[in-house]
């Protein structure tokens, strides 16, 4: 790849602090465009290239969300060189995105979320303390599943009652428990001690909250598998449906969509206000199912 991809790439890394996932994803974008540029120079590329490259990515069949994704990490990539003196001049500031129609993300109602918190006790599969702990966890913070795979025992505070999570751009906030949530975890950390104890003469826990039965720290694929282990196939659901279940139920209750903006970590109110719809659609879609002149 071109040596300013690789020192960019470099950059959000150490500077800027994304995540490890965000930076590999930027890595693939850039090397589609690496690859299309044929040895050319980034520098030598004009408005009519990024446009002819967006053209072709819509040829091939990927979705206008991934186009938009691709000319979101070159606008960010011309940025940073414009900033640093590597070129005057943003090829990729006026190409627009592609109009994307706005999916709902998915999500369950308060009553379907706590069914699925109370899952692991009867199912009888995996680890059950430690999976109604993480359940009640993702749903009762709204935390991203990074955020939960990082979460270690410093995190939390000496009542048990939150924690402080490290989001993204290592952007810190504080994150509350519910009474489930606690009485949860409890049970949990009871086994977990257990389970560390057995594995003492080789800690591979990092000290993280969740671990597997063998004592390693969970990884964030680890957690996908487990909740795909409690949802049925007609519905799969993912650790981020969690998170907006969260976020959906709170603005359902009334609650300010500034507090949620806070307490899901968004840098924007936009991305929060999506929430909003979500209700308003999912209540209309009731309506008309359950209304006799529906």
């Amino acid at each position: 790849m071109n040596r300013y991809f690789e020192e960019y790439l470099e950059y959000i890394r150490s500077v800027r602090a994304l995540s490890p996932r965000t930076v590999e994803g930027y890595r693939r974008d850039l090397a589609l465009f690496d690859s299309f540029l044929d040895g050319m120079s980034p520098f030598e590329a004009v408005e009519s290239d990024l446009r002819l490259f967006a053209a072709e990515l819509g040829q091939k069949s990927r979705e206008p969300a991934g186009v938009n994704r691709v000319l979101s990490a070159l606008r960010g990539f011309y940025r940073y060189a414009v900033r640093f003196g590597l070129t005057e001049s943003n090829p990729a500031a006026t190409v627009r995105n592609l109009k994307v129609h706005q999916r709902m993300p998915a999500f369950l109602f308060a009553e379907e979320a706590a069914a699925l918190c109370k899952k692991p006790d009867s199912a009888g599969i995996l680890w059950p303390a430690r999976d109604t702990a993480l359940l009640t966890m993702l749903y009762s913070t709204g935390c991203r599943v990074s955020e939960i795979v990082n979460l270690s025992l410093a995190d939390m505070d000496p009542e048990g009652t939150s924690a402080t999570v490290t989001g993204k751009g290592r952007k810190q906030r504080k994150v509350f428990f519910s009474r489930e949530a606690r009485s949860a975890l409890a049970d949990y950390l009871a086994e977990r001690n257990a389970v560390l104890a057995r594995h003492q003469e080789r800690d591979l826990s990092k000290n993280r909250l969740f671990i597997s039965k063998r004592g390693r720290a969970l990884s964030v694929r680890g957690i996908q598998f487990i909740i795909e282990r409690y949802t049925d196939d007609a519905r799969h659901l993912s650790p981020h449906a969690l998170r907006h279940s969260f976020a959906t139920t709170l603005v359902g209750r009334g609650v300010d969509i500034r507090s949620v903006q806070e307490m899901l970590g968004h840098s924007s109110i936009s991305t929060t206000q999506r929430y909003t719809h979500v209700r308003r659609d999912e209540l209309n879609k009731l309506y008309h199912q359950a209304h006799p002149h529906g």
